[in-house]
């Protein structure tokens, strides 16, 4: 005799073997025979990590540089350094990338650049080699802040755009000055890079068209670049 406990127990036995007609053994043979790879936790950690930029160092620096000719518009040395990046990235064994902008100015250009040190360093010095195209282009290159171990990118891509803005004199800052305005001009240019990872496609473009009309307050101010 069995009771009405025991036929719900019999049922939900049934009811196990067999998934819509389907034996439960072969249920079992099947997903044993399937091999689907599973992440360990330290997988998901180290994942997360890169997300998060943990696993890479990056080294931020702020260059700029005078044009040999003062009414070049800086077309020629954004086209060297925009050849050196890409160079510099290809040839990189752990498929490494530098991250930044490049502002060709009356008379100047104002560049900061993102990236593994390996990388960041090998641009400074293939920029510097004699037969580097931008070396027919400046007159003087300088380096205005190094930080070896920034806590993370402020760009989600390197790209360099020419801004057209009446031709100035250059105004020397005392060195009280210096200490304040070197820091502000790479900050200002972080916060530019953070809007731009705000968009992407034809949308980053056209910020990056329009930067003077609608991030001017991220752009330094000409005289300074040049005085410094």
């Amino acid at each position: 005799q069995i009771r009405m406990g025991d036929v719900s127990t019999v049922k939900s036995v049934e009811a196990e073997k067999s998934v819509e007609g389907v034996d439960a053994a072969t249920i079992g043979e099947t997903l044993e025979a399937v091999d689907i790879p599973r992440q360990s936790l330290l997988d998901v950690v180290m994942s997360r990590a890169r997300d998060l930029q943990l696993l890479e160092k990056i080294q931020r620096v702020v260059i700029a540089g005078k044009f040999k000719k003062s009414g070049d518009n800086g077309e020629g040395t954004r086209e060297a350094v925009d050849e050196t990046v890409r160079q510099v990235q290809s040839q990189d064994e752990d498929e490494g990338e530098i991250t930044g902008i490049f502002f060709g100015l009356p008379g100047c250009f104002l560049c900061i650049l993102e990236g593994p040190q390996r990388l960041v360093i090998g641009t400074l010095r293939a920029l510097q080699e004699p037969g580097n195209k931008a070396q027919g282009q400046l007159s003087s290159l300088h380096l205005f802040s190094s930080i070896q171990d920034a806590p993370g990118r402020s760009f989600p891509c390197y790209a360099s755009r020419i801004l057209q803005f009446p031709k100035i004199e250059a105004q020397v800052p005392d060195k009280e000055t210096v200490v304040t305005l070197i820091p502000d001009i790479s900050i200002n240019l972080q916060r530019f890079g953070m809007e731009l990872g705000k968009v992407s496609g034809a949308e980053r473009e056209h910020l990056l068209d329009a930067v003077k009309v609608k991030h001017g307050e991220h752009l330094p101010r000409v005289e300074d670049v040049m005085g410094l």
